[in-house]
C-alpha cells in the first residue's frame, strides 16, 4: 500500500499584498506547502518535484487534486479550500460556496478514516521555508486514484505542493491512518528524529532513510498573529527548534548556567576585593636606546632592544649631544659609535606578557631618590662603598609571552646576551675609584612573565655562571603559567621546575647564593593568581620567600597586576630595599646571601611573629643614671599606659625634663612583653625603649634601689604598623612615613630578652614633640590567645560567634581558626565594642595571616565598620602538596585593642556565600575551556553511535538536547564520584622554618623544622625536593590520582566538578546557536544575493560557488601544497589551522544550501552531511583559543618586521589532518557509517579516550585539547579513505556529494 506524504520544500517568491487575517484549513494529518503567484491556473494546483519546477505538465494529485500549468482561471476553489476549515480534499470537485460552512463532528473518524476533518490555518499564510528535509506520511491514496471528472473552475491563484510518495505501511501491510483530528490521536508525532508517524515510531523505524529525513530550522514567515497548533508544538516551531534542539530541559539549563557564569563574573569583580587605594609616582624619565647592542653581540637585535634609564636625580650620561638622536618624547637613540660608561651598579628589567620597557620607571626613580637623599649624603666620606643603581630595562615590543613558549625561550636567550653586554659597559677600572672590582653579576628584576624568564635563563645554553645572583619578582606565576594553551611553555616549567628542584643541594650548588623574591599583588590581581606565585616549594627559607603587598611594611595596599609596578607606596619600598641589597665593594654587587635575605626580611616582611628585629642589631648598650633623673617604677602586675589621662596632661608628661618608667621584668606564667605607641622610638624621638640591667648589682640579683642601669635600646626592633586613630575606617589612606600615620609595634619573649632585667621607657621631655600615647604590659600568652576548631558545614550553617574576647583586658589577643585552610572560601567578620566609656588612645583594629604564605591584611577601626570586615586569603594551589610556615595552621586574628577599656570584643564571623563563588574564576579559568570540550566530545560520541546504527545524524542542537537529560546528569554524577575520592586522600604536608645564619652547605641549612631540628627539616625537605622531582617529569609519567580533573580539594567542594560541567553545557548551547546562526545567516545572504544580483557579477560569482565545485582537483593539490610549503618556512601551522577553519565555514553554508535545494531523494543525505560538517565545525572553533594566540605572536613579530620562523611552530605533522579533512569535506565527502563492530568500535574508543584524557589531565594541561582532536580527525580521514575503497562500508544511496553540482 502507497501512501503520498508531503516535504517543506524551498521557499518560492510571493506577492506582498497577502492577507494574514484569513483562515486557511489544511487536514492536520498533511503538512502542504503552496506557493502563488498572480496567474489564475485551472481547477488543479500542480505541483513540483524540485526546486526549478521541473516535471510532467500534468499529475494527477490525491484527494481529487490533479496539476496543469498555462491557465488562469477563477480563484473560487482556493477561496473554498481557504475559508472553510472542516472542506475536504476530496470536495474540492464538487461546487461548494466559500461562504458556507458543513456542520463539525469533531472525533467522528476513527482511525481507518482516511480523511480527519481540516485544521484551521491562516488563510493566505505566506510559504514555509524548506524544512529539514522531513517525510511526513500521509494517509492512504488508494481511492484518490481514480481518474477525476473535470468539474467547474475555481478562480484561485497559482498553488505549487511538493509530494513525496513512499511506502507507510507498517510490517502487516495496513496502511497508517489518522484516526481523528485530537492531538492524542494525530498520525504524526514529535521525536528526537522530527514530526514522525506514530506508528512507524512504534515500529522501529524511525530514522530509517526511505521513511524519514532530519528536520533542519524550516521558518514559517507568516504575519499572522495566531498559528494553528501542530501535535505539541507548531510547524513553524518544529522546524525551528529541530536544528537548534530547542527543548525546555535545553532552555533551562541555559539559563541556569548563563545565570550563574553572571554572579560568578559579578562576584569576582566586585566582591571580597581589596580597596585600590595605590598613589601614583611622577618623575622626568628619560630612556636610551643602545644601539651598540647589534646583531654581533645578539641574534635578536632586530626584534628586541636594550635601554637605559635615567632620571633628574640620576647622573648624566657622559654621551655628546650628536650622538642622541630624539625618537619620541623621553625616548633618545644613543649611535653605536659613542661610549657607554655607567658609573652605577646593573640592575635589568624583564616587562612581561604585552609589557613595557617603560614600566620599572617607578622603582627606578624611588631608588634613585632615596639613594642621593640619603646614602649619598651618609656615605660621603666612604663614597666608594656607596654606588647608586643603573637601571637598565629589555623592550620586549610588548611581546604576549605568556601565550607562547617559544617566545619565552627567545627572551631568555636574548637576556642572557643583554646581560653578557651590559657587564662589558663596565671597564676594569672604575675611572670612580680603581680599587673597586668590575661587576661580574646584574641584579634581575622581573614582572609578571618576566620572572619566569628570569629564572629560565640558569637553564639556556648561553648563561654565564655567576652573572645573576639576585632576583626579585612582582606578579609573577611561578608554579603554574595563567593559561596552559601552548605545549612549549609547560616544556618550559618542566625545564625550570627540574633545574631549580636540584639547584640547591651540595657545596656547589649553581643556585646556592641566589636569592628569589616573589611579591604577589592579592586579590586585585585578576590577570595572575596569587597562589602560582608561592615559590616555598621551589627555593628554601634561607634563600627566598613570598609575600604580599598588603603585608609589606609603610605599603599595607593590595594592588592589581599592572600597579604593583607604579604604586608609589610598593616602589618606594622596593626602591630602597634594593639600594640596601647593594654592595660595590663585591664583585658580584650585592651583600653576602644572609646579609641580603636579612634586609628582604626585615624591608618586606611585618616581623610580628618572626621576630626579625633581633637585640643583635642593637647597638652597645649605654648608661643611664637613674639618679639623675626622675622616674617612676611600675608594679609587675600593672601595665603602662602613657599618658596617664587623655585629654589631660599629667605634671610628669607636660615636663621639659626626662622621665624614666621603670618595669621590672617578672617571673612566673608571664612569658611576654608588649609595646604599642605611634612614636617612631629612637634617640630622635621623645619616647624610647630600653631593655637594661642593674650594673651596680651581681648578676642575678636585683637591687631594691636603682641608680646606674646598662641598657640596650630595642627601637632597632620596633616593628611599623597602620596607624588605627577613632576618624578613620580603612587603611586606604595610610601607608605614609610619618608618625601621625603610623604605630610602632614590639614583641618580645621574655626568655629571649637574655639577662635583662628591666624594661625601661623615657620620655625625653615637652622640647621633643607632643607625647603621643604608648601603652606597655606583661601578659601571657595562654591568656591572650584561644584557638577554636572548627568545621565547613559548622560555618556555613551556623557562622562562628564568640562573646566576651579576650577574657581579660589585654593589649594584643590573638583568635587562631585552623579548620579554616581553603581558599575557595570567603568570610565576613563583624566586630563590636560597645560600652566602653572611657576615652581610648586608638581605635581596636585587626591583623588577619594566612598559613601558607606572608600574607597579611591589616582593618583598623573594626568596631566603626557596620558592614562587616571581609576576610580571604590565598593558599595552595590544588595540583601540588600543601606548604606551610612554621607553626601557622589556618587562618589567625590579631586584635590590638586598648587595655584601659576593660569592655571586651564581640565577634560574628559567617562564610560570604555570594562572594566566595567568585573564587573559582582565577582559579579554574581553564575549566571553562575543558569542560565545554567534553561536552562537545560526549555530543559527537552519541551523534556517531547513533549514526553507525543505521538513522540520520542528528543535528548537535538536537543530540545535546538529548543527553541533557539522559547522558549529561550521569556524567556529572560521574565527575562528583571522582571528586569525593579526590578529596579523602590526605595530602602531605611540608613545614617550613628559616634560618639567619649563614649557610656553609645548602643541603645543610637550606631547611629546619618546626622546633629547629635540623634532621626533621632535612627530611622535609627531601621528601619535598623528591616530590618536585617527581612533578618535573614529562606529564604522562608524573600522573597521581590526586591531580585527576579539578586536583585535590576538601571534600565539601566535590560539587565544584559537576557544576563546572553543567555550566559548560550552557557555554556549548551558546557557541551552537551562535556557529549555527552564523552559517545560516552567511547562507541566506548568499542565496539572496545570487537570485536578486544575478545579474550582476558578484551575484553570478555567488551562484556559481553555490551551485558548482569552487575548485577542481588540480588546483586543490597546488593549494594544500603552497600551504604546507609555507607552514615549513615563513608561516606557523596554527596560520594554517585558522585558514582551514575559514575553508570550513564555507563548506558548511554550502552544504546547508545543498540541503536546502535537495529535492526529496537527495535530502536525508544532504542533512546528514550538513549536519555532520555543523558537529566538527564546533569542535574546530573551540580549538582556536589554543591557536589563535600564536598566531596573534606572529602577527605581532611582522608588524615589528621580524621574519624569522618559530622553530616549534613549523610542522607539518600537526596540521596536515586538518588540512587533509578540509579539503576531502570541501569535495562533498561525508563520513561512512560504520555497521561493522570493529570499526564502530574504533570511533566510540577514540572518543572515550578524549574523554578520559580529559578528565585527567585536560584541566592542567589543557593545550593537549588539539592534539587528542588530531588523533580524531585522522580516524576520520581513514574511515573516509576505506569507505573511497569499498570498506568499511558501502557508499550512502543518496549522497549529496554526486548531486552538489547539479542542484541549486
Amino acid at each position: 500500500m502507497h501512501s503520498t506524504s508531503i516535504l517543506i520544500c524551498d521557499p518560492k517568491e510571493y506577492d506582498n499584498d497577502v492577507d494574514s487575517d484569513d483562515p486557511v484549513s489544511l487536514p492536520p494529518y498533511l503538512i502542504l506547502q503552496m506557493s502563488h503567484d498572480d496567474t489564475y491556473p485551472s481547477d488543479t494546483v500542480q505541483p513540483h518535484l524540485n526546486s526549478n519546477r521541473s516535471g510532467p505538465p500534468h499529475q494527477t494529485l490525491p484527494n481529487g487534486l490533479s496539476s496543469h500549468r498555462g491557465h488562469q482561471q477563477g480563484r473560487k476553489g482556493t477561496d473554498q479550500v481557504l475559508q472553510d476549515p472542516d472542506l475536504k480534499l476530496g470536495e474540492l470537485n464538487k461546487p461548494h460556496s466559500p461562504r458556507s460552512q458543513p456542520e463539525k463532528q469533531p472525533n467522528q473518524h476513527s482511525r481507518d478514516s482516511p480523511e480527519p476533518n481540516g485544521t484551521a490555518l491562516p488563510r493566505r499564510t505566506e510559504r514555509l521555508r524548506h524544512s529539514n528535509g522531513y517525510s511526513q506520511h500521509g494517509p492512504s491514496t488508494q481511492k484518490h486514484e481514480k481518474k477525476h471528472e473535470r468539474k467547474p473552475s475555481l478562480p484561485t491563484r497559482r498553488w505549487s505542493a511538493s509530494i513525496h510518495t513512499t511506502n507507510s505501511s507498517n510490517s502487516s501491510g495496513t496502511p497508517l491512518k489518522p484516526t481523528s483530528p485530537s492531538q492524542a490521536s494525530l498520525p504524526y508525532t514529535h521525536s528526537d528524529h522530527g514530526l514522525v508517524d506514530k506508528e512507524q515510531k512504534e515500529n522501529g523505524s524511525v530514522g530509517q532513510e526511505y521513511t524519514t529525513a532530519v528536520c533542519t530550522n524550516g521558518r514559517q514567515r507568516a504575519r499572522s498573529k495566531s498559528h494553528p497548533k501542530l501535535p505539541n508544538m507548531s510547524l513553524t516551531r518544529a522546524c525551528q527548534t529541530h536544528s537548534l534542539g530547542c527543548t525546555y530541559p535545553m532552555a533551562i539549563v541555559f539559563l541556569i548556567s548563563w545565570t550563574l557564569l553572571g554572579f560568578i563574573f559579578h562576584s569576582n569583580f566586585y566582591h571580597q576585593v581589596d580597596l585600590n587605594s595605590c598613589r601614583d609616582t611622577y618623575m622626568q624619565p628619560k630612556f636610551f636606546i643602545l644601539q651598540g647592542f647589534d646583531r654581533e653581540r645578539t641574534a635578536f637585535a632586530g626584534k628586541y632592544k636594550l635601554l637605559f634609564f635615567r632620571d633628574q636625580y640620576d647622573y648624566s650620561l657622559q654621551v655628546p649631544s650628536s650622538m642622541l638622536t630624539e625618537v619620541s618624547r623621553y625616548v633618545y637613540t644613543v649611535n653605536k659609535e659613542a661610549k657607554v660608561q655607567p658609573l652605577g651598579i646593573p640592575a635589568l628589567f624583564i616587562p612581561g606578557n604585552a609589557g613595557s620597557a617603560k614600566q620599572m620607571r617607578s622603582i627606578a626613580k624611588e631608588a634613585s631618590k632615596y639613594y642621593y637623599e640619603n646614602v649619598a649624603e651618609a656615605h660621603r666620606g666612604s663614597k666608594a662603598l656607596s654606588r647608586p643603581i643603573d637601571f637598565f630595562t629589555l623592550d620586549f615590543n610588548e611581546e604576549f609571552s605568556a601565550l607562547h613558549g617559544h617566545s619565552l625561550l627567545e627572551q631568555a636567550q636574548f637576556l642572557n646576551d643583554a646581560i653578557a653586554y651590559i657587564l662589558s659597559l663596565y671597564d676594569e677600572n672604575r675611572p670612580y675609584d680603581p680599587a673597586l672590582p668590575k661587576p661580574t653579576s646584574v641584579l634581575l628584576i622581573g614582572h609578571s612573565m618576566g620572572g619566569i624568564v628570569a629564572r629560565s635563563v640558569f637553564t639556556m645554553r648561553n648563561y654565564r655562571p655567576g652573572t645573576v645572583n639576585t632576583i626579585v619578582t612582582a606578579a609573577t606565576p611561578h608554579i603554574l603559567p595563567p593559561v596552559s594553551l601552548d605545549f612549549e611553555i609547560s616544556n618550559i616549567y618542566d625545564r625550570i621546575e627540574s633545574f631549580w628542584s636540584r639547584g640547591f643541594i651540595g657545596p656547589d650548588a649553581p643556585l646556592g647564593n641566589v636569592s628569589l623574591i616573589s611579591i604577589a599583588g592579592g586579590n586585585l590581581d585578576l590577570t595572575v593568581n596569587g597562589e602560582s606565585g608561592n615559590i616555598h616549594n621551589i627555593v628554601p627559607q634561607s634563600n627566598g620567600f613570598t609575600v604580599f603587598t598588603s603585608s609589606i611594611p609603610h605599603t599595607w595596599v593590595g594592588s592589581d597586576h599592572v600597579a604593583i609596578l607604579w604604586c608609589n607606596q610598593i616602589a618606594t619600598v622596593l626602591g630602597r630595599t634594593l639600594i640596601d641589597i647593594v654592595d660595590a665593594s663585591y664583585a658580584g654587587q650585592v651583600k653576602p646571601l644572609d646579609v641580603r635575605m636579612g634586609i628582604f626580611r626585615s624591608r618586606l616582611l611585618t616581623g610580628v611573629d618572626d621576630h626579625l628585629g633581633d637585640s643583635t642589631n642593637s647597638k652597645d648598650g649605654e648608661m643611664i643614671d637613674v639618679s639623675q633623673m626622675g622616674h617612676t617604677i611600675i608594679d609587675t602586675d600593672r601595665r603602662l599606659a602613657y599618658p596617664h589621662k587623655i585629654g589631660s596632661i599629667g605634671s610628669d608628661d607636660d615636663s621639659d625634663a626626662p622621665h624614666l618608667y621603670v618595669m621590672p621584668i617578672p617571673h612566673g606564667d608571664v612569658d611576654t612583653f608588649s609595646v604599642l605607641t605611634d612614636h617612631h622610638l629612637g634617640s630622635e624621638s621623645r619616647l624610647d625603649v630600653f631593655l637594661c640591667k642593674d650594673a651596680s648589682s651581681d648578676v642575678g640579683s636585683r637591687s631594691m634601689t636603682l641608680s646606674q642601669l646598662l641598657c640596650r635600646s630595642k627601637a632597632p626592633s620596633a616593628i611599623p604598623m597602620p596607624a588605627s586613630p577613632a576618624n578613620i575606617i580603612s587603611s586606604a589612606y595610610l601607608g605614609r612615613y610619618g608618625r601621625e600615620q603610623e604605630f610602632r609595634y614590639i614583641s618580645e619573649k621574655l626568655d629571649e630578652m637574655n639577662s635583662a632585667e628591666y624594661v625601661v621607657i623615657m620620655d625625653r621631655g615637652r622640647k621633643n614633640g607632643e607625647p603621643g600615647f604608648l601603652v606597655a604590659e606583661f601578659t601571657a600568652e595562654a591568656d591572650t590567645s584561644m584557638t577554636v576548631e572548627t568545621t565547613t558545614l559548622g560555618l556555613l550553617n551556623n557562622g562562628f560567634r564568640m562573646h566576651g574576647f579576650p577574657e581579660r583586658p589585654s593589649l594584643v589577643s590573638t583568635l587562631r581558626l585552623p579548620n579554616i585552610d581553603n581558599s575557595l572560601l570567603t568570610y565576613n567578620l563583624i566586630a563590636d565594642r560597645q560600652g566602653c566609656h572611657v576615652p581610648q588612645r586608638f581605635s581596636p583594629m585587626l591583623r588577619q595571616s594566612s598559613w601558607t604564605m606572608y600574607e597579611d591584611r591589616y582593618s583598623i577601626n573594626i568596631a566603626a565598620k557596620e558592614s562587616g570586615i571581609d576576610i580571604n586569603f590565598h593558599g595552595n594551589l590544588p595540583y601540588f602538596d600543601r606548604i606551610q610556615l612554621p607553626d601557622k595552621k589556618g587562618i589567625e586574628f590579631r586584635f590590638w585593642m586598648d587595655p584601659t577599656c576593660p569592655v571586651p570584643l564581640s565577634l560574628n564571623l559567617q562564610v560570604d556565600r555570594y562572594g566566595s563563588i567568585g573564587k573559582v574564576v582565577i582559579r579554574y579559568r581553564m575549566v571553562v575551556l575543558v569542560f565545554t570540550f567534553l561536552v562537545v566530545v560526549l555530543t559527537l560520541r552519541g551523534q556517531f553511535i547513533d549514526f553507525n546504527k543505521g538513522k540520520p545524524f542528528i543535528p548537535f542542537g538536537m543530540m545535546l538536547s538529548r543527553l541533557i537529560t539522559s547522558t549529561f546528569w550521569k556524567f556529572s554524577v560521574i565527575l562528583g564520584a571522582i571528586a569525593f575520592l579526590q578529596s579523602l586522600k590526605v595530602r602531605e604536608v611540608t613545614q617550613f622554618g628559616h634560618t639567619n645564619q649563614q649557610p656553609s652547605d645548602a643541603a645543610e641549612d637550606i631547611l629546619q623544622g618546626p622546633g629547629g631540628s635540623r634532621n626533621a627539616g632535612q627530611d622535609a625537605y627531601e621528601r619535598m625536593i623528591q616530590a618536585r622531582i617527581a612533578r618535573s617529569q614529562p606529564w604522562f609519567s608524573s600522573f597521581r590520582f590526586e591531580d585527576m580533573l579539578l586536583g585535590a580539594n576538601d571534600t565539601f567542594f566535590w560539587f565544584l566538578a559537576p557544576v563546572f560541567f553543567q555550566v559548560s553545557i550552557g557555554i556549548a548551547i551558546l557557541i551552537w546557536i551562535l556557529l549555527n546562526g552564523l552559517v545560516r545567516s552567511i547562507a541566506a545572504t548568499l542565496t539572496f544575493v545570487s537570485k536578486r544580483g544575478g545579474r550582476y557579477v558578484v551575484g553570478r560569482a555567488i551562484g556559481n560557488m553555490l551551485s558548482k565545485r569552487s575548485r577542481g582537483v588540480k588546483r586543490r593539490v597546488i593549494t594544500t601544497i603552497v600551504l604546507f610549503i609555507m607552514v615549513a618556512t615563513l608561516v606557523p601551522y596554527q596560520f594554517a589551522f585558522v585558514v582551514a577553519v575559514l575553508v570550513h565555514i564555507v563548506s558548511c553554508v554550502r552544504s546547508l544550501i545543498v540541503a536546502q535545494a535537495a529535492n526529496p531523494t537527495q535530502a536525508p543525505a544532504a542533512w546528514d552531511r550538513h549536519h555532520y560538517l555543523m558537529s566538527i565545525f564546533v569542535l574546530f572553533f573551540l580549538l582556536l583559543p589554543i591557536t589563535l594566540p600564536v598566531l596573534l605572536v606572529w602577527i605581532r613579530n611582522i608588524s615589528v618586521q621580524w621574519y624569522e620562523p618559530f622553530s616549534s611552530d613549523h610542522r607539518l605533522d600537526y596540521i596536515a589532518p586538518f588540512i587533509f579533512f578540509v579539503e576531502a569535506v570541501t569535495d562533498g565527502a561525508m563520513v561512512p557509517r560504520t555497521p561493522e563492530k570493529g570499526y564502530a568500535a574504533v570511533t566510540i574508543g577514540i572518543l572515550n579516550f578524549i574523554i578520559a584524557f580529559l578528565i585527567m589531565f585536560g584541566v592542567r594541561y589543557s593545550w593537549q585539547i588539539y592534539f587528542m582532536s588530531r588523533i580524531w580527525i585522522v580516524w576520520l580521514l581513514i574511515l573516509k579513505f576505506m569507505a573511497h575503497n569499498g570498506s568499511p562500508s558501502k557508499r550512502p544511496k543518496h549522497d549529496p556529494s554526486r548531486n552538489e553540482n547539479r542542484t541549486k
